[in-house]
């Protein structure tokens, strides 16, 4: 995949510096901040609310569970007052690698580690498994017990403090040096002040080597287990995040385990931070509800030169399914600072730029000393970015590149052989259509390395280590969750992803063999075996067409606002996808549900979802049993209250009429309070823009200004015949 490239209409070098007038509208690029000690309390969430955030991350990194329940709690109340909708975050401790040292909490009851050590460049130091060894600057005890047997001569280990950029004091690089027993014996690369929670990560010395120890670590711990259930029990969880994913199986799991516990609203981001989730990110993406490249770790594990390419490939794959994507450190220097570097307010232009949903703050918000002012800034950057944003080159990168993967899946011969495809099961038919894409369309993400950015691992058994983990917070014990594994040592938890039918988001473009009809393949009829129509028919979703049709409507007449009717939120993200100039206002409506036997209210927690959707506006309606124009007339309305809409402006609406998919266009009136009456429709797939024009200086109120289109949505007829 190409990176877009962005040229500034206006090359006069004096009127960009001149001072930015007020934000256009109140959406666009999100913020996520992650809640700690520097905005904790009420009065601290309200200020981080009015400045801009979207969603509320706790990290169960570190951190006891009742101060993070405390922090929900405290968010509430911020919420309340405000009347903000906020998007709760559940970070896990997962696959993360911890050196042991003792704490206490804090009046508040963070946590705090006592003291620090010093640690000088080509000083030796042990990292021990030992349980009875004491944090210094000769030695550091790991949590993972079978850490020793995972690391090889040569290989690097990172040690910082929790959330460190990488190039601060608190950072040390260390190379292996050999191993004895249960040590692990190594040369400081670096001086270093070791100070805080300090976590590990490894890097093999082997470029080939895609599986890092972290890998094999399992998908949970039993402390993100027991975590999750007891927040769950007692606040609603928007997302839930997976730390060093390695692959969609480990989504697969993560998805029966929620599923198990209740939480089937609960969507699930993925986590890239090595190169073994680069090699398997066509199944995670299928897989997750949202994507977050943590550069932090990731930067680690791949080369610097290679970093820019492999953010702009994810991005831009991400846009094209139609998939958040965040982005992580963009302000370290702000946790001490009350100004970011350029280095870093051009970084955060360009992640807008290339395409990112949002920005995840963490030290920023967490520990730092200007929490509200990050956010203040990293948002008026975004904003000046997305002035000069290519939209309309954007969104026909966006068209020619699923182009380029229908001539990739018809191209698919080179994998498999059809034969072949029509014994394999469904979700083994899906594995291979997707690492057929990668293959042809992501080839320049790790160019030399060998393999495509879609390669999975097979493990059996025999392979896999020990995944218990000793404690870390008092009174707990670390096992974990492992995907695809059952009962073993340590007291693991097993996930088993369901049989049958693959997994799919509710958010981003269906997989091209799961639009619409059956994944069973259809033969040919004329007795022949022939080849399975389906899986590789150019297949467009009826939700895809209407997304890029309303976007394509709304650029056309200049619309101010688009209006999408949600309730999975996949035609949201669909058209969110597109990037259109004017705000997208998702309306989501609550409604009842029974489980079992209870009555559950859905909706709120989508409408919260939304907000890590770039562009999107979500806003709830009251359950109502009028009319469907009633409740656009009050969308509209609302909108007008805040800001969204003017006088006189287009509107175009995404709607579900009588099982249909509708694109309606409506006017506001004169004051810009409503929007006019509609009484006809045509059918087609643009709007007439003739129609619009003559019929604005002869109208009175009540009159047809803009036309109701219905779209004739049917599946684009296969161009793949039996005897190709």
């Amino acid at each position: 995949m190409k990176a877009k490239l962005h040229f500034l209409e206006n090359s006069d070098v004096t009127s960009i510096l001149n001072p930015a007038g007020p934000a256009p509208h109140i959406a666009g690029t999100k913020v996520i901040a992650t809640i700690g000690p520097a905005c904790h309390e009420v009065e601290q969430l309200v200020e981080l609310l009015q400045c801009g955030m979207s969603c509320a991350r706790i990290d169960l990194t570190w951190g006891p569970v009742e101060y993070h329940k405390q922090s929900l709690q405290n968010l509430q109340e911020a919420v309340k007052k405000t009347r903000r909708l906020c998007a709760v975050l559940l970070d896990t401790l997962g696959r993360e690698l911890m050196i042991r040292r003792s704490y206490s909490l804090d009046e508040k009851g963070w946590p705090k580690h006592d003291g620090a050590f010093e640690v000088k460049r080509g000083a030796d130091v042990i990292v021990t498994t030992d349980l009875n060894a004491v944090a210094s600057s000769s030695c550091m005890p790991i949590t993972y017990p079978n850490f020793h047997n995972l690391v090889n001569t040569g290989d690097t280990l990172f040690i910082g403090r929790y959330l460190v950029s990488g190039a601060d004091e608190s950072s040390l690089y260390l190379e292996v040096d050999s191993v004895d027993g249960c040590n692990v014996k190594c040369t400081a690369q670096n001086d270093a002040v070791m100070d805080g929670l300090l976590t590990v990560t490894h890097h093999s010395a082997n470029e080939r080597d895609m599986m890092s120890m972290q890998a094999d670590l399992p998908v949970l711990s039993e402390h993100d287990v027991h975590a999750i259930r007891d927040i769950s029990s007692h606040f609603e969880v928007d997302f839930v995040s997976l730390t060093f994913t390695r692959d969609g199986e480990d989504i697969d799991g993560m998805r029966d385990f929620l599923d198990k516990m209740g939480l089937e609203q609960t969507k699930i981001l993925a986590k890239l931070e090595n190169r073994a989730a680069l090699y398997n990110f066509a199944s995670i993406a299928t897989a997750a509800d949202g994507l977050i490249l943590s550069r932090g770790n990731l930067g680690l594990d791949v080369a610097p030169e290679k970093m820019a390419l492999v953010q702009k490939n994810v991005v831009s794959r991400c846009n094209l399914l139609g998939k958040p994507v965040i982005i992580t450190r963009v302000l370290d220097t702000m946790a001490t600072a009350p100004r970011p570097t350029r280095a870093e307010a051009t970084d955060v232009a360009n992640a807008v730029l290339d395409g990112a949903d949002g920005l995840l703050l963490g030290a920023e918000t967490l520990r730092g000393k200007y929490p509200a002012i990050t956010i203040k800034t990293v948002l008026a950057i975004c904003r000046q970015a997305e002035e000069v944003f290519d939209y309309s080159g954007h969104f026909e990168c966006l068209t020619l590149q699923q182009e380029e993967d229908d001539r990739a899946m018809r191209l698919r011969k080179r994998t498999t052989s059809d034969e072949d495809l029509l014994d394999m099961p469904a979700s083994r038919q899906l594995t291979t259509i997707q690492s057929g894409i990668a293959a042809a369309s992501q080839e320049g993400l790790m160019r030399g390395s060998g393999s495509p950015l879609s390669r999975t691992t097979t493990r059996t058994s025999s392979d896999q280590p020990d995944s218990s983990l000793p404690p870390l917070h008092k009174q707990s014990h670390h096992g974990g969750i492992k995907a695809g594994h059952g009962q073993g040592q340590g007291g693991l938890v097993a996930l088993q992803a369901r049989a049958g039918m693959p997994k799919v988001s509710s958010f981003g473009s269906l997989p091209r063999s799961l639009s619409e009809q059956s994944m069973q393949p259809k033969r040919s009829g004329d007795g022949d075996k022939g080849m399975p129509m389906q899986p590789f028919a150019s297949q467009i979703d009826k939700a895809e067409s209407i997304a890029s049709t309303a976007v394509r409507t709304a650029d056309k007449i200049k619309a101010g606002l688009i209006i999408v009717y949600a309730s999975s939120g996949r035609t949201a993200s669909l058209v969110a996808k597109y990037r259109p100039t004017m705000p997208i206002l998702t309306l989501v409506v609550p409604h009842l549900k029974s489980s079992a036997l209870k009555w559950e209210l859905q909706g709120r927690s989508l409408a919260r979802q939304c907000l890590i959707m770039r562009g999107v506006v979500p806003m709830l309606a009251a359950p109502s049993s009028g009319s469907t124009d009633n409740m656009l007339q009050d969308a509209v309305t609302a909108a007008a209250k805040r800001g969204l809409v003017r006088p006189h402006d287009h509107v175009v609406c995404v709607m579900s009429i009588k099982d249909s998919l509708v694109v309606k266009v409506v006017t506001m009136d004169g004051i810009g309070a409503r929007c006019m009456r509609h009484s006809h429709s045509a059918q087609g797939s643009e709007v007439d823009l003739s129609q619009m024009g003559n019929g604005g200086n002869s109208v009175t109120a009540g009159a047809v200004l803009a036309p109701e289109i219905e779209l004739d949505t049917s599946p684009i007829p296969s161009r793949v015949t039996a005897a190709a």
